[in-house]
């Protein structure tokens, strides 16, 4: 008997056997779609991330900025990285009352320690702001914090006045002078004394200007600088002599500009984070300029690598954007089925292919998590419209993922060991 066969006489099974129980599920007028569709139900927890906390002695305020001010209920706060001393928590009102979390005061909490979660905030006052003052003890770390309502879901955005400098202007400022000696070097004689000192003076400056990315952790350059910085390294890299001093130095500092964006990338900070359809974008670009060159150019070489390292962010990233986004079940299998149809879609060749299989496999698996507690509201009616909805589609290999709409269906029917023994 074929698979379509098995699932039609499977569907009348529990069609039937869902019949004797009816009188235990919700109304029946409640529509499967109603359910589906229905919001989390509270409490409802929002989630931020403060990334490289200082170091230094009494530590550094951030603000968290709550999208709308709403009442809360709760905070929650773990190290991403490391080892963070809380050394004092406020809550800021409408009014610019200041409210302190006990809770948070002069406490030392780790990565490995279980999240440390306050008393019991039982306010009627709307809450603005958040304000947190840490320090990083004895090295990097990361602070990742939860505010918790039974109004709604608390959209949390840290404040970029927490990130401590940019430094744009720093690093145009020693461009230009690696500049002024790259034409030194390009006008000497070659192998004259004049040269020579050109071309250690040309590799001081750009050790100088590689060494700025790295001195402050917490200094940053734009996203948008940064990515004109590694274009203009890989085309000069490109265009210049081969075994020259130009030809080292372009490519370290294409090098170097390039783990500073990788670095950004791996950052939720909101000065040097890049969300997931942003590293897309950065992507497609280099693809272009990758395309746009010869095959076998140092430039397309170059590009063809970073393409492949930010590739392999993209779904990492998108998985943390979707833990914050608290997505229903439809929510989140419509997230899926984009992915999975743009992966069907794309060409083998094509850098973001697997890509694009990953993000949807990984907004699957949130859906997956959510249609678990929302089928325990469902009655047999809606379940089995839902069953013969995700029957359809995984008899149509062509448009979605077969064996996530089978896990859909093992979740609905409540009866995943008689599905595994009939296929």
């Amino acid at each position: 008997m074929n698979r379509r066969g098995v699932f039609q006489i499977l569907t009348a099974i529990l069609l039937t056997t869902g019949i004797a129980h009816a009188e235990t599920i919700n109304p029946a007028n409640e529509s499967c779609n109603e359910v589906l569709a229905a919001e989390p139900a509270p409490p409802y927890e929002g989630a931020a991330r403060i990334d490289a906390i200082t170091r230094q002695r009494d530590g550094e305020i951030y603000r968290l900025d709550l999208a709308k001010a709403i009442p809360l209920t709760q905070l929650k706060a773990k190290p991403g990285v490391g080892k963070v001393k809380l050394i004092e928590a406020t809550l800021i009102t409408e009014k610019q009352e200041r409210i302190p979390v006990k809770a948070f005061t002069n406490v030392v909490i780790s990565a490995a320690d279980p999240a440390l979660i306050s008393e019991t905030l039982n306010l009627n006052v709307d809450i603005a702001v958040i304000e947190i003052r840490a320090e990083a003890m004895g090295g990097e770390a990361a602070l990742e914090l939860k505010a918790v309502s039974n109004q709604e879901i608390p959209q949390l955005a840290l404040r970029e006045d927490s990130c401590k400098k940019n430094i744009d202007a720093i690093l145009k400022a020693k461009l230009e002078t690696v500049q002024k000696w790259a034409a030194r070097v390009e006008g000497s004689a070659p192998g004259s004394i004049q040269e020579k000192y050109a071309i250690k003076e040309f590799n001081k400056y750009v050790a100088d200007f590689n060494m700025t990315f790295k001195a402050d952790k917490a200094a940053f350059a734009s996203t948008e600088y940064t990515l004109t910085l590694l274009n203009f390294f890989t085309e000069r890299y490109n265009a210049s002599r081969a075994e020259s001093a130009a030809e080292a130095a372009y490519k370290s500092m294409a090098t170097e500009t390039f783990a500073a964006l990788l670095t950004s990338i791996q950052s939720l900070a909101p000065c040097r984070s890049v969300s997931s359809e942003g590293l897309i974008n950065i992507a497609i670009d280099f693809q272009k300029r990758y395309e746009a060159g010869k095959p076998d150019s140092r430039a397309s070489k170059l590009y063809e690598t970073m393409i492949v390292q930010i590739a392999k962010y993209i779904p990492a990233q998108y998985a943390k954007e979707l833990a914050t986004k608290n997505y229903n079940f439809r929510q989140a299998d419509n997230e899926g089925n984009k992915y999975y149809k743009l992966f069907l879609a794309s060409k083998p060749e094509s850098f973001l292919k697997a890509t694009q299989r990953d993000m949807s496999l990984a907004a699957y698996a949130v859906a997956e998590q959510a249609l678990i507690q929302e089928v325990k509201s469902m009655d047999n009616e809606q379940r089995y419209q839902l069953i013969v909805e995700y029957q359809a589609k995984y008899n149509n290999p062509a448009q979605y993922h077969q064996e996530t709409m089978m896990k859909y269906l093992m979740i609905i029917s409540e009866n995943g060991t008689l599905f595994r023994i009939l296929l």
